[in-house]
């Protein structure tokens, strides 16, 4: 299947079970490490603003939060950016839609340098069962970064169930680990 093709079934997930309101707001990856965006580097800040601005439009960034994963033996820091709500804030980005709220990954292109490559994005539902993260940093690891298991609600409108995807990490950007 295309890059294409699974970023619109992706999509398409996300889209339906952004619809369901259930109890309880989605976390984060582990709660208490991700850090407000005013914290990070102030390059990958410039790059995550440049990224997602569109035209003249620039979206509401402050509120944002971001995680840096960094294991023994990585090859470097990937910081996840994620701009959902936080329950502190309960305001809605201007990058969140029908299909969830947009995520992102970074990798420093060279350990000192400024200049940071996006390696993953998407958009992920903030409303989950509570307790349950959207999205997990496994310990295993593929071509030097972590695998990322995404946690979502399924389609089924009278039934959801919680769906899991892996994407690891290819040494380009992140694929569904088959």
């Amino acid at each position: 299947m295309s890059k294409l093709v699974k970023f619109f079934i992706l999509a398409i997930i996300l889209l339906v079970s952004s619809g369901f309101w259930f109890i309880g707001n989605g976390e984060n990856a582990s709660g208490d490490d991700w850090r407000p965006i005013s914290e990070a580097p102030a390059a990958l800040m410039q790059q995550f603003q440049k990224d997602v601005q569109q035209g003249e439009q620039v979206p509401e960034i402050t509120k944002s939060q971001f995680l840096k994963v960094q294991q023994k033996v990585q090859m470097g820091p990937l910081y996840l950016i994620d701009t959902s709500p936080t329950i502190r804030s309960g305001e809605h980005q201007s990058l969140c839609g029908r299909m969830g709220c947009f995520f992102a990954g970074y990798l420093q292109q060279e350990p000192g340098r400024s200049h940071y490559r996006q390696v993953t994005s998407g958009y992920l539902s903030q409303f989950l069962p509570s307790g349950i993260v959207k999205i997990e940093v496994m310990t295993e690891l593929q071509k030097g970064l972590p695998c990322l298991k995404f946690n979502q609600l399924s389609q089924s409108r009278f039934d959801p169930q919680l769906v899991s995807t892996t994407y690891c990490f290819d040494g380009n950007t992140y694929h569904p680990n088959n």
